[in-house]
């Protein structure tokens, strides 16, 4: 059935419902005139005059009389598909798909998916935990945390905060390593970094007195994945530079400590809530999105 039968069935129910054309006019906020030129397109295509009309009131014709169960159940449909809508947005509750990388996943997300959960019962999260570029689309993700600045896509962005990079080593990496006292010592150094099949982040910055300094550092370990870095680095592997909030408590306890601190790492990479939608988003996925843009910043600090 076409779309403007469709709406022709629904106004025709609203007619007799209302006992004339001007009073469904004023119902709909449409001139008298356009809801006539519906009715009359509606008994073009049935092939049959609908309505009796006189001065004072509309009486239904024997094919009218027809139509207008089938209009009335057309109508009860719309409804119901407008409570439908209704509750897909306003209620919390149902599945959510959440990818995340990993080390973030394991470190920050799932702590606050716990607290999430506790205040919204009603949902289920699968969480993806993987290193890769993920099709949001095609593998229905709700919502995706992805760290990096963000190329352009159709994907609605909300930043979550910014990532903190510190550069470390195990004092006994750094008991039997060359001096390490500039960025440039890096290049002395058996430095362990990131590394997957579509990013090699050897490439380290670093600023002091407004002064930049990059260093493309080398090594004899990398690997795809944040946490095992961090625990290569106690393992007096090398000079690590990573997110400071993976680090745990490997510092307070001395499994690892922080170098060059007179310089700042720079290029601490941007944190994102990425979902496909804005227009009639669920409210399971808006109450979590907004849940992410109050609480990680904190987790990530």
């Amino acid at each position: 059935m076409k779309g403007d039968k469709l709406d022709g069935l629904v106004l025709f129910s609203i007619i007799n419902k209302q006992g004339s054309l001007s009073s469904a006019a004023q119902l709909l906020g449409l001139s008298r005139s356009t809801v006539s030129k519906q009715l009359a397109a509606l008994e073009q295509r049935v092939g049959a005059r609908l309505l009796k009309r006189t001065t004072r009131k509309i009486m239904l014709t024997e094919v009218g009389h027809q139509v207008l169960k089938e209009a009335l159940k057309v109508e009860q449909a719309m409804q119901a598909i407008d409570h439908i809508s209704e509750d897909y947005q306003l209620e919390i509750a149902g599945p959510l798909k959440i990818s995340c990388s990993s080390a973030q996943g394991r470190k920050h997300l799932i702590p606050l998916v716990a607290k999430f959960l506790h205040r919204y019962p009603r949902i289920k999260i699968n969480l993806q935990l993987e290193d890769r570029f993920v099709d949001m689309l095609s593998e229905n993700i709700d919502v995706s945390i992805r760290i990096g600045f963000l190329p352009d896509s159709s994907l609605i962005a909300r930043k979550l905060g910014d990532l903190t990079w510190t550069l470390c080593a195990s004092p006994r990496y750094l008991e039997q390593a060359p001096s390490l006292e500039k960025p440039l010592d890096l290049l002395n150094h058996n430095c362990i970094y990131y590394q997957n099949a579509k990013t090699k982040m050897n490439t380290w910055t670093f600023v002091r007195d407004g002064n930049e300094e990059t260093v493309d550092v080398d090594g004899s370990f990398s690997l795809n994945d944040a946490s095992a870095l961090v625990s290569a680095a106690t393992q007096h592997m090398g000079v690590l530079l990573i997110d400071k909030s993976l680090l745990g408590d490997t510092v307070s306890r001395g499994l690892l400590q922080p170098v060059l601190t007179d310089y700042k790492p720079i290029g601490g990479l941007p944190i994102y809530a990425i979902y496909p939608e804005k227009e009639y988003m669920p409210a399971k996925t808006k109450a979590f999105i907004d849940f992410l843009v109050a609480e990680m910043p904190e987790a990530i600090a």
